[in-house]
């Protein structure tokens, strides 16, 4: 009698995408992400004024830790509309991103196997809350050590003493210094109170300075007035005051690099699960690894060099994270039925 021949496992090729399926697919991806974008910028319309206060605050605080003005420059008459849709996309990208993270695993689950698929599909989660912990530590941490290490920087350049001498004096035409013949003693002058905040209900006229954020306030009629207080031992050569706009776009930059950023032990996982690289490959092209993340940190951070490293170090960090959970994890072999391509 004949012997039954085993079944043949189903040709690899014989059901794989072709590329007009995937640039179909790319194309799917795309539309949904851009309307899942569109919808999530369309719900912070409302909440952007408060948004901005929120985004502005970082700055804020580090302008006033150095004694710089606390308020932005708009250069052209539209800026400020440009700002408001800044601040929209913004946050409708932080909204829309774990979305738009789904549909990126989608589209390369759509190229795998079935089980590399159901492998992707699996690291969703992990990619939204990765994605979500990069962002708040661009917010939390980055943004502000970044801005303080840059406004600081203009304390470096002092300003110069300009007190002129006898020559300069002659040169320049200087009329000399005229001292009233009579003035009060400095004991008789006025003196202000120094407040930690302001007093709730200040008389019309009364003056007083906010120490934290280091102004001189008038009480006016219905309002108060207030005069931006510099050391007069500490004055800088530069004032440092940013455009609303560029300001936006710096943060920004850093949201997409640091969500970004914090994928890197999920592609690792990726990379290890799928069989495109072995984690003895990734251990033993360690320092080449290394190079190419700084290469790609300094391409998503903005140009300066703290920024660079706040981005390059967590991302390498991340990297041996992912070797240590691929070491932990390691890749299973499928069943046969499991082989067979979308």
């Amino acid at each position: 009698m004949p012997t039954s021949e085993p079944p043949r496992a189903p040709d690899p090729d014989s059901r794989r995408m072709t590329i007009g399926e995937h640039l179909e697919e790319l194309r799917g991806c795309l539309v949904r992400s851009l309307v899942a974008l569109l919808v999530a910028c369309l719900l912070c319309i409302w909440p952007a004024r408060y948004l901005l206060e929120w985004l502005a605050r970082p700055v804020v605080l580090a302008l006033r830790r150095h004694g710089q003005p606390d308020s932005f420059l708009a250069t052209s008459p539209v800026e400020n509309i440009l700002v408001y849709i800044k601040v929209v996309l913004v946050f409708g990208l932080v909204l829309a991103g774990p979305y738009i993270l789904y549909q990126v695993w989608q589209f390369v689950g759509a190229g795998l196997y079935p089980h590399e698929k159901k492998w992707a599909l699996r690291l969703v989660p992990a990619s939204v809350g990765l994605f979500v912990t990069g962002v708040a530590f661009m917010y939390v941490f980055a943004l502000v050590v970044s801005l303080n290490f840059l406004v600081g920087f203009s304390g470096w350049l002092p300003l110069p003493t300009a007190t002129p001498n006898a020559f300069e004096r002659a040169v320049l035409h200087m009329p000399p210094e005229k001292v009233p013949a009579t003035q009060p003693a400095i004991g008789q002058a006025p003196v202000l109170p120094l407040l930690p905040a302001d007093p709730p209900d200040p008389p019309v006229g009364a003056a007083w300075v906010n120490l934290p954020e280091g102004k001189l306030k008038i009480r006016w009629v219905d309002e108060t007035h207030s005069v931006q207080l510099l050391r007069d031992d500490r004055r800088n050569l530069v004032t440092t005051h940013f455009r609303i706009g560029e300001y936006l776009s710096f943060v920004l930059i850093l949201t997409i690099a640091f969500g970004l950023a914090f994928q890197m032990p999920l592609v690792v996982l990726f990379l290890t699960w799928s069989g495109i690289v072995r984690v003895e490959t990734l251990r033993r092209y360690r320092k080449v690894v290394i190079l190419l993340i700084v290469i790609v940190a300094g391409i998503l951070a903005p140009p300066d060099l703290f920024s660079h490293l706040l981005l390059s170090g967590p991302m390498i960090l991340l990297f041996e994270l992912g070797l240590l959970l691929a070491k932990r994890f390691p890749r299973r072999t499928p069943a046969p039925a499991d082989t067979h391509p979308p």
